[in-house]
Parts: C-alpha cells; structure tokens; sequence
C-alpha cells in the first residue's frame, strides 16, 4: 500500500519526498508512524490530493459522510475494498449468530439517515453482486428524522429480528418507547455504531426490556474497522484491513489500559488513500486477549469523540461521558443535552419522563451540573418534548458553540 500511495498519491509521494523516504523503509505496520498524521480537513479541503491516479467513480464508489462533525467527507472506494470490507461485514455477523441465533435470512430495520453510508453501501452491493435467496437478509430502510411514531408503526408491521442504527438514536428511541409504555415488536438483537449510545440507555434496553445489545465500530475512512463478538467485552479489531494505533496528547503511543485518540490506515483502499490519519475518536486498548479465542487484537472501549468536550474554566476540560452519566442519573430524565455557549454558559434541553415533576427534575439537573462545574456559570434549562438529530441521522449529547483557542477568559 505504501508503495502504491508513493507512485500515485500526489499526497504521499509529497511528503514522503520531504522526508526522504522511500517506500522500502515501510516493512510493519509500526513503520507507518513515520508518515505525519492525516487529519480529516486536509481530507475535506483537498480531497483530490489523496485519491490514486487511474482511479475514478466508474471503478467503484464515491462515499459521502455524514459530516456530524461539521464537515462532510466523500471518499472514492475501489471494488475490490469494497467486498472485502462486505466479507469483513460476514465475519463480524458470524460473531452475533449465538445472539441472534442464526447468521443469515433474518430481518432487520436499518434506521439512518436517507441515502446514509449504510444505504450507499447497499445499493451498490445489490448493483454488483448476488445473493442466494434465504441467505440474504430482509431489510427495512427508516429515515432518522422520521417522527418516532412513524418509525414505530412500520417497525411493528414489519416485525424485525435485528435493529441496528446510530447508538444516540437507538438509545433515545428505546428509551421514548419505555417512558411511554407503548407496545412494540421486540426484537432478538439491537446492533449499533456510527456513534456512542449512552450507558444509561445501553442499560435500559438489556436489563428492563431484556433486548441484547450489540456495537460495531465504524468510519467512513475505513467502513468496519472493529466489531463485537458474542461475549461483547471489547472490539476485534480488522487486522487485516486496518492498522491502528493509539497516541495520548503528546502524540506518544500509549499503553493497553490507556485511553487516547486512534490513528488509522486503511490497507485495502487503492483509490481514496488514508495512512496515518487521525479519526477524532477516543479509545483504550485492551490489555489482554478476547475469551472467545478469537486471535484478533482487541479495543477494550470506545469513549467518545476527541471534541465531546466541555471546556472547563481554568484550562481543563470535562469529557461528555463524566457529564451525561451525571444529568442521565437524575429521575425522571429520559433524554439530556448539553450546549455550550460560551465559557460560562451554558443550555441544557431535557426530555422529561411522562408522569414526572419538571420541576423536580430540573433541580436535580441543575444540582448536578452545577457540582460539576461550579456555581460560577449561567445555565438555562429548557424542556423539550424531543431532541432532534442531527442533519446526519446522529444525536449530538454536546454541542460546542465555545472555541478555547478564540481566547476568553479562564
């Protein structure tokens, strides 16, 4: 790959000629981390800078992102990555067939965005290959932004075995369906991935409504990069088709048992070339192997997006996970976001449990907040009978309108 990235990616034959290497100084995987690290705007303002020439949307498949995180990406994928990442796809659904209780010709609800990366992915399978009957799945497309009630009434008559979507979205979903007590068809499995889904609502979904719940991680820049397995204690990592490391602030390689920001290289695209870039994405490694046996290295969780920060006065910050597991304790909360205005400013919009005293549930929230900030902030609380997703089918749990490097007060 390295060597192909040299003779045809304007990007990495660049850099690799500032830095006067060659492609046979590249032997392991580990001798990436002599290219400089990719961020994801040099991606989005020059996107031609990393695509091989001779490659073009005839040969393949222009995935666009959803760009939740303000701005969205289109990257070129090659045929040949694209199956082998559908064949990476089999793996990961193997590893649930004990969940679910068998790996092909089930149902499943897709819930995403309209013409989502799911959607794109799909409509190019069914357009290049085939599939024997009663081994491919049925499935059900529902747009994100549909009304929950919508959803609903096609989820029941459609009756799934698997509903797999956004991890905020599922979570706020389910927790709507069990606040409000409305019937619904349960199904055998709930997979997520594309984003976070909450502790909270991870629990609500297992242990009061006795659904198991299953994640994948994913990203445009690699499609599945790593997935659950039965056991559910950590995230196989696709050897095979990525090479991943984790660094802490400094850039420093850390240590299993560490969290810090995951850089990636997808080895199987040839088109739109990604090698060392950074993802946003906050995870820790596993210190040990998975007990299904499985030999593939292991993330032991993933924590969030590098910017689910809260900057906190004097310098620091407080990650969203510290926050929302806080706000999502308070009885009587089905839902909570968090906007930050400015340093000392904030908004909170909530989604109260029917039967609940707002105004009970709104002390407790500013309570908790306030201990976790201090007194010294402006903080509005606003009752919303829903929060919305995001242009992207994603429901953000902080948004950030404050910039530190702005300056402002500390």
């Amino acid at each position: 790959m390295v060597s192909h990235a040299y003779r045809r990616v304007i990007h990495y034959r660049e850099t690799m000629d500032r830095l006067h290497l060659r492609p046979e100084d590249f032997r392991t995987a580990r001798d990436l981390e002599l290219l400089p690290l990719v961020t994801k705007d040099e991606l989005v303002d020059a996107p031609e800078r990393f695509i091989a020439s001779g490659y073009g949307v005839d040969q393949g498949l222009l995935l666009h992102s959803s760009g939740t995180s303000g701005r969205a990406r289109s990257i070129l994928y090659d045929s040949r990555a694209l199956f082998l990442a559908l064949a990476n796809g089999y793996r990961a659904r193997r590893a649930t067939a004990q969940l679910l209780g068998r790996s092909v010709g089930f149902r499943e609800i897709d819930l995403s965005r309209a013409n989502g990366m799911p959607l794109q992915l799909r409509n190019f399978y069914e357009a290049h290959s085939w599939m024997p009957p009663g081994v491919e799945l049925r499935r059900l497309p529902l747009d994100a932004a549909a009304p929950f009630e919508e959803i609903l009434a096609r989820w029941n008559e459609f009756r799934p075995d698997v509903v797999r979507g956004y991890g905020s979205l599922l979570g706020a979903f389910f927790r709507w369906l069990h606040n409000t007590r409305t019937p619904f068809v349960r199904p055998k499995l709930v997979t997520y991935g594309g984003d976070r889904m909450a502790a909270a609502d991870r629990e609500l979904i297992e242990r009061d409504l006795g659904i198991p719940v299953h994640s994948a991680y994913q990203a445009a820049e690699a499609l599945l990069i790593a997935y659950q397995c039965e056991r559910r204690q950590g995230f196989h990592i696709s050897l095979d088709q990525v090479a991943v490391r984790v660094i802490d602030r400094e850039g420093r390689n850390t240590a299993p048992g560490e969290s810090g920001e995951i850089i990636l290289s997808n080895l199987t695209n040839r088109a739109t070339v990604l090698l060392n870039i950074k993802l946003g994405d906050i995870v820790t490694r596993s210190s040990g192997p998975c007990p299904c046996g499985r030999p593939l290295p292991l993330l032991e969780r993933i924590e969030g997006r590098a910017d689910d920060l809260i900057a906190v006065p004097g310098g620091t910050v407080l990650h969203s996970l510290s926050a929302l597991t806080k706000l999502q304790a308070i009885p009587g909360v089905v839902q909570v976001q968090v906007v930050q205005e400015e340093l000392r400013r904030f908004q909170l919009r909530a989604v109260c449990a029917a039967g609940a005293d707002w105004e009970i549930v709104r002390q407790g929230l500013a309570d908790a907040f306030q201990r976790l900030l201090g007194t010294e902030i402006e903080l509005n609380i606003e009752r919303r009978e829903r929060i919305d997703p995001e242009p992207g089918g994603k429901i953000k749990a902080v948004i950030s309108c404050y910039s530190a490097a702005a300056g402002g007060d500390s």
